[in-house]
């Protein structure tokens, strides 16, 4: 079993980060292998809107997008995580859910085997926790619709400024383990 986190923080070792990564621990715990995706260090553009992948079962686009695609299919499961910018996923995860847009047909079925695994991290300065559950849930649709995928769980970050803040909530930074330890049941 292989899951992979997809970090759509600019932050290495941030909160979104810190608590990812403490869900991966879980994870091999479990007896997986992990590997971490950091969107930001990826060098890729935006979707064109060409329509190419809509005939050809691929993206037009030769960037390190086409790596990832193979990780994708690959992998078993999945951790996203992305903090809150401007009442959104970071820039970065939504370019890199918009290029995932190569992995449906034209019908709009998945081209990656359905079934798979996934979590969600949600990061946000906002100390009330329910302020952005819309976008966490318009995300998870999306990995459903598109992906197939199943979604396991939820974990939102909330109060939290200063890079590895998070390290102070036991309570998350157990519940993290404990997700990522669960993840593949």
């Amino acid at each position: 079993m292989k899951v992979l986190g997809i970090v759509g923080s600019p932050r290495k070792n941030g909160n979104t980060d810190t608590v990812v990564q403490k869900v991966l621990e879980g994870v091999a715990e479990s007896g997986a292998e992990t590997e971490t995706i950091y969107i930001n260090d990826l060098n890729f553009k935006g979707c064109q809107g060409c329509g190419f992948c809509n005939v050809m079962p691929e993206c037009k686009i030769k960037d390190d997008m086409t790596g990832v695609y193979k990780r994708i299919e690959e992998a078993d499961g999945f951790v996203f995580g992305a903090p809150i910018y401007f009442l959104q996923f970071s820039g970065q995860m939504r370019l890199f859910l918009d290029r995932c847009y190569a992995l449906v047909d034209a019908d709009l079925k998945p081209r990656i085997p359905v079934g798979k695994k996934a979590m969600i991290v949600r990061s946000q300065g906002d100390p009330e926790k329910a302020s952005y559950e819309s976008v966490s849930d318009e995300f998870a649709e999306t990995l459903k619709t598109f992906f197939g995928m199943e979604i396991k769980d939820g974990l939102v970050v909330a109060g939290f400024d200063l890079p590895r803040d998070v390290m102070k909530d036991t309570e998350l930074m157990e519940n993290a383990k404990s997700a990522g330890v669960h993840l593949m049941d």
